[in-house]
């Protein structure tokens, strides 16, 4: 059972600490993690979440995300996602935090996301991917012009095919994301 330290509105941790279901449960903020992993070329990862996610199956989403579980850190948290759902292992020196979100959507009547995510990104060769999935979590991978996700983002079709990435968060992140590219 995966235990979360608790946040009050502003992010900071309120001493409590409940099992992740109970987070979404009852609307909690939390802390997670965001890591995009990058090419100088100006591709990024994308995985595709697995068919038996609750929330969005079988869309494209970050190349790695993970809640922050109690008492670990943000950069060991994605550190450890990247190697749970991709089996790469990325190195805490190389991680640039790139941003801090706040979130704050209702995906179901019992499920309500309020977290405050921590972004970095972090540099991969230019060279085949290769990955080791966890099947629980994603299905596939891609590695993707970011100019091309940004054109489909904007495309109500396809779209569809992306988890929704909240448009100020997109703004924010996908710039940084350039000025990271050769």
């Amino acid at each position: 059972m995966e235990l979360i330290d608790i946040l009050d509105e502003h992010g900071n941790p309120t001493g409590e600490i409940l099992p992740k279901r109970e987070v979404h449960r009852y609307g909690h903020f939390h802390a997670s993690t965001h890591l995009w992993l990058y090419t100088k070329t100006g591709k990024i990862v994308l995985q595709l979440r697995a068919a038996t996610k609750p929330n969005f199956p079988n869309r494209w989403d970050v190349s790695v995300a993970g809640h922050i579980s109690s008492g670990e850190t943000a950069k060991e948290t994605a550190i450890r996602e990247a190697e749970e759902e991709l089996g790469i292992k990325v190195q805490s020196a190389k991680l640039q935090h790139i941003g801090r979100f706040r979130i704050d959507y209702q995906h179901a009547e019992d499920y309500r996301d309020r977290e405050f995510i921590t972004i970095f990104a972090s540099e991969i060769p230019d060279a085949p991917l290769i990955v080791t999935l966890q099947e629980e979590e994603v299905a596939d991978v891609t590695l993707i012009p970011l100019a091309q996700v940004e054109a489909e983002l904007t495309d109500t079709k396809l779209a569809q095919k992306y988890v929704p990435f909240n448009k100020a968060y997109a703004k924010e992140v996908f710039e940084k994301l350039h000025s990271l590219f050769d």
